[in-house]
């Protein structure tokens, strides 16, 4: 009898087991396992004098231009930017009193620009700021600085603006993660994430997606502060990762992530305050191209707070009817995960696993790229309002744009659920059998 009962255990315990795999199967697709990349021992080399020479404000071209914070120009701005068409407004978001009237917008690009004139009548000052509609003087095509002067000061945000002949498919746009400056571990991050920056400014792509962990933080211990032999100031790794990206040539929109928004008490500075003075404090952006949304969203560890995930939840109320794209850092909480069961999200872009990472689930591509010191950045390319291509393989979203219900579990699923939640009291019986046998 005792022999009876071992085989029941073995065989409620063969049932969890299955049952667990069973579940993780329809649950996420196969996923290749990631290849090590190999660098050259070069890369793997501590060349502190040449890296922290990139912090010298002075030596640099826009150095100075980029390293600024977010002063009184608020929307669009150097980890936000706006993209618009020939003949296209736009709305300008200032810090400004409500009495401010002698504004002056211009785009600039290098010796060249153009002012900006603004229409009062379609402008309105709401939350103590002005929300400005403007056009263009003239519409030339390229990549444009902001600048503003006014009463009140002057701000100055680089490479905030694009201005394009028309939107038109297909058009491709890269996704870069986890650039890590000045330094990660071993590596260099500072140099070799120029180095690639060089190769990407070749490729053709609208615009770029950072999805977090632009610098280090505390843990940068390849370069110091000589004077106190702790890690470079937060606002100092900052500006130094945005005076990179600058270099890329083309709009990037910029999501922190961990290493950007966690506090960090080694550091002379916080980490989560300088990144609200270079990039803004709301950590939500959302934008078009065509008929595809964008929306991306900055997170810590502790996740979004309650009212920015519901300001998530009601931007994709509004937009469930295109295809859209999610980008953010991590699904920390799980936030990411829930939105996508409840809304019909295309493409999830994430980082911070530092692993490539490519799968289809529930008609959803997710994609987590690699970071930027592994040499790692990829080219999507959109090929209609419904299609998108990456790496030489073509995914159809067509399903997805006539699903507006939420997802709810398969009979499969649910048989699964079922039978996880009942193996306990078989498991329960069987000891109490078994004590039974013992005590006859």
């Amino acid at each position: 009898m005792v022999l009876k009962t071992k085989q029941v255990g073995l065989f409620t315990l063969i049932l969890l087991v299955s049952s667990l795999f069973s579940i993780l199967e329809t649950s996420y697709a196969y996923s290749p396992p990631s290849e090590t990349v190999e660098l050259p021992p070069s890369l793997y080399a501590i060349n502190a004098t040449s890296s922290t020479e990139y912090f010298n404000e002075t030596s640099h071209p826009r150095y100075s231009l980029v390293a600024r914070p977010i002063d009184l120009i608020l929307y669009p701005n150097k980890g936000n930017p706006k993209i618009l068409e020939y003949n296209e407004t736009f709305l300008i978001i200032a810090n400004l009193e409500f009495d401010t009237l002698d504004s002056e917008f211009k785009l600039v690009n290098g010796n060249s620009s153009i002012n900006l004139i603004i229409d009062y009548q379609g402008s309105i000052f709401v939350d103590d700021k002005w929300h400005f509609l403007v056009e263009p003087e003239t519409y030339l095509a390229g990549l444009y600085d902001l600048q503003l002067n006014c009463s009140e000061g002057s701000d100055y945000q680089t490479h905030s603006v694009k201005i394009i002949e028309e939107r038109t498919y297909p058009f491709n746009f890269l996704h870069i993660s986890d650039s890590h400056f000045p330094s990660y571990d071993i590596y260099n991050t500072t140099d070799i994430v120029l180095n690639l920056i060089q190769e990407i400014k070749q490729l053709d792509v609208e615009f770029a997606i950072f999805t977090g962990d632009l610098i280090e933080g505390a843990s940068a211990r390849m370069f110091v502060d000589p004077e106190t032999g702790l890690s470079l100031a937060a606002s100092v790794q900052i500006k130094l990762g945005l005076w990179a990206l600058d270099l890329l040539d083309m709009p990037v929109f910029i999501i922190g992530g961990n290493h950007d928004l966690d506090s960090s008490t080694p550091l002379p500075d916080d980490p989560p305050i300088e990144w609200k003075r270079y990039l803004g404090s709301y950590p939500i952006m959302t934008f078009d191209y065509l008929n595809w949304s964008f929306l991306g969203y900055s997170v810590t560890r502790t996740g979004l707070s309650a009212t920015h995930f519901d300001d998530v939840k009601k931007i994709l109320d509004d937009i469930s009817h295109n295809p859209n794209v999610m980008f953010y850092h991590s699904d920390y909480n799980d936030q990411a995960t829930n939105l996508r069961k409840a809304y019909n999200i295309e493409v999830m872009l994430y980082g911070h696993e530092h692993n490539y990472e490519q799968y289809v689930s529930k008609n959803t591509l997710y994609f987590c790229q690699s970071a930027m010191f592994y040499n790692d950045s990829t080219v999507f390319t959109v090929l209609n309002s419904t299609a998108i291509s990456l790496n030489g393989t073509h995914y159809d979203f067509t399903p997805l744009l006539v699903y507006t219900e939420p997802e709810t579990p398969t009979p499969t699923e649910t048989a699964n659920i079922m039978l996880i939640a009942l193996l306990p009291v078989f498991i329960l019986i069987s000891i109490i059998r078994r004590k039974k046998m013992i005590v006859s």
